[in-house]
């Protein structure tokens, strides 16, 4: 029984490790163009001011933090779901980082109560917000351009 237990718990670990190492790979993605700061200039998005006053050290309110980055998520999740012309689903990649993003979200309060990497953790949310962004910007920039050309061959 003990065995069993013992064997259960070091698998999920390792699963758990996995999936971490998967959603940091994907983080490390380079895209060809800085995406993000159309988009930020377009939906003025919260993130980027909340990783640069934890990176100034800066005091940051825990609840207004929470919301600003769940606001943020909520809405590059809706354009990463609608902004695609062809319609087409939502990668793995990114469903994986969705659930990852949400994961660390729901961990945050214990973070905080137990002051344990609560700025890391924030840090760790902008840049999958980041990512995001810049998928965002990657597929509106490849549906304009294949509107433009449709647009040249008719």
């Amino acid at each position: 029984m003990l065995m069993s237990v013992l064997v259960l718990v070091v698998s999920t670990a390792l699963f758990l490790f996995y999936i971490q190492a998967v959603c940091e790979k994907a983080l490390r993605q380079e895209f060809s163009h800085p995406y993000f700061k159309q988009i930020l200039q377009v939906l003025h998005l919260e993130y980027p001011l909340l990783r640069d006053s934890i990176a100034s050290s800066a005091p940051v309110s825990y609840s207004s933090a929470i919301l600003a980055l769940k606001c943020d998520f909520f809405m590059l999740k809706y354009l990463l779901k609608n902004s695609d012309p062809a319609r087409r689903p939502l990668a793995l990649r990114q469903k994986l980082l969705m659930l990852y993003f949400r994961v660390l979200l729901m961990l945050l309060p214990l973070r905080h109560a137990f002051k344990l990497g609560e700025k890391e953790a924030v840090v760790k949310l902008s840049a999958i917000l980041q990512y995001f962004a810049n998928s965002v910007g990657e597929t509106l920039s490849a549906g304009s351009y294949a509107a433009a050309q449709s647009g040249l061959n008719s």
